[in-house]
């Protein structure tokens, strides 16, 4: 965590330094006479390091080199006379430096974050253990599902379980918004617990990222999975009182690719505590799933 702190600290300072240097700026003897380009540069270009998902996954050049390239497209197809009209060369080349460096600190910081949030993770796994994996993750294995299920002509069947607004989870609206991030973190992990207890061996279990869980079922039909569904929603609900909406789809019933297969039954959706055709099913069936 120190080395979030000093990120945090080092980017506020610099940022507060770019401020200090703007108001003088406009002041009629400028410490600086930077373009007004200049500025606005900094300001897109920090918080759309820092906020940009998957930024850390890539080389710090990365961001470098594009917002660099941003800066000398500007440079080149904007009048600089009409907002710097005594700038020269070197001035140009410390707007250059002082943009690289808010974006090195701006991508330290947000490396910061991430690292605090791969331990928030880290946590909740250990609290609540589940094999939940991210959909980007297991997108080779869903298309080993699909492509099996095709070959041989056997049932495939994807339950979508989606927790809605985070209203439905039982936390206090007046708690910051990192307690209620870490809450959710922790709600989530132990729903993929309770899942991950309900399934087979043989079904693999998702979640995107809008934290809506995909439970890929090989050799089920649809009217076992709408089961398989409800059973899951009961279960959350009596053990998390989270409240879900549930549905499904069949290939290559309904669909013939995963991203349709999604379509099809987040267009099902049904809300746990609406009354519908699937609990009756379930209590004048016995489908061991």
């Amino acid at each position: 965590m120190s080395s979030l702190k000093q990120a945090l600290f080092w980017l506020t300072f610099y940022l507060a330094a770019i401020f200090v240097l703007a108001q003088f700026d406009y002041s009629d003897s400028p410490i600086i006479d930077f373009a007004k380009y200049f500025y606005f540069a900094v300001m897109i270009s920090v918080p759309f390091t820092i906020f940009f998902p998957h930024i850390t996954k890539v080389s710090v050049v990365m961001p470098g080199v594009f917002w660099g390239v941003v800066y000398f497209t500007l440079l080149q197809t904007l009048d600089r006379a009409a907002s710097a009209p005594n700038s020269s060369f070197a001035i140009v080349l410390l707007e250059f430096v002082l943009l690289e460096i808010g974006v090195w600190l701006a991508y330290q910081l947000a490396k910061g974050i991430s690292h605090a949030e791969s331990i928030l993770d880290a946590m909740a796994l250990g609290a609540f253990p589940n094999r939940v994996q991210t959909i980007e993750e297991g997108l080779k294995l869903v298309k080993l599902e699909i492509t099996r299920s095709r070959r041989y002509h056997r049932p495939l069947c994807l339950v979508v379980l989606h927790t809605g607004s985070s209203k439905n989870v039982t936390i206090d609206k007046l708690m910051l918004n990192v307690q209620h991030d870490l809450m959710n973190r922790f709600s989530l992990a132990r729903i993929g617990q309770v899942i991950d207890e309900h399934i087979r061996q043989t079904d693999f279990v998702f979640r995107d990222q809008r934290n809506r869980f995909l439970i890929l079922c090989p050799e089920t039909n649809y009217e076992s999975s709408m089961i398989l569904a409800y059973r899951l929603s009961t279960a959350i609900l009596n053990r998390t009182n989270v409240v879900l909406s549930y549905g499904a789809a069949s290939f290559p019933d309904d669909a013939l690719n995963f991203d349709d297969l999604m379509d099809v039954a987040l267009g099902r959706l049904i809300p746990l505590t609406q009354k519908e055709d699937t609990r009756e099913t379930l209590e004048s069936k016995n489908d061991p799933i």
